[in-house]
């Protein structure tokens, strides 16, 4: 699985809005900014939570920010428009996992997949602060090109 700075490198330069797109995301008028190679992905992400009636609040969901890791140094992965935050209200950042994500729409979240290699992780199973809200690309702009959540047995009519 590679790691923050790994992606750093791959995704650079951090804070360049050229390459990002604006989606809607959910069915609650969610819109987020991301870097427009990553878009089949999120729409994997949501059609998963759509399936498990998870809605996506408009007002604490959101992705694109050139701004600093939290707590370390160095771009955040949103500065490379690869990360999106679910609901942060219900989903917050801190030492204990709080979440009300259903179980199995994370894991069939993480279980996407690109050449056998999970393509996303999730914040909430970091090891030190949990970070809930947060779900990040771990793969190559080439790898997450070639990403197809029909593949995986997801279709638009999952996400409409």
């Amino acid at each position: 699985m590679a790691s923050t700075s790994e992606m750093r490198a791959a995704w650079s330069p951090a804070c360049d809005g050229g390459g990002m797109e604006t989606i809607d995301f959910g069915d609650q008028g969610a819109r987020v900014t991301v870097d427009r190679v990553t878009v089949p992905i999120w729409r994997a992400v949501e059609a998963i939570f759509a399936k498990y009636r998870y809605p996506i609040r408009k007002a604490d969901t959101g992705a694109y920010n050139c701004r600093q890791i939290t707590g370390g140094s160095g771009y955040s992965l949103h500065a490379y428009g690869i990360a999106v935050d679910v609901n942060w209200q219900s989903n917050p950042y801190g030492p204990n996992l709080v979440t009300n994500m259903p179980p199995g729409a994370v894991r069939e979240i993480e279980a996407l997949r690109v050449d056998d290699r999970p393509v996303v992780r999730w914040g909430g199973r970091y090891s030190g602060n949990k970070d809930a809200m947060h779900f990040e690309v771990i793969v190559s702009p080439t790898v997450a090109a070639r990403f197809d959540y029909n593949a995986g047995g997801l279709s638009v009519a999952d996400i409409e």
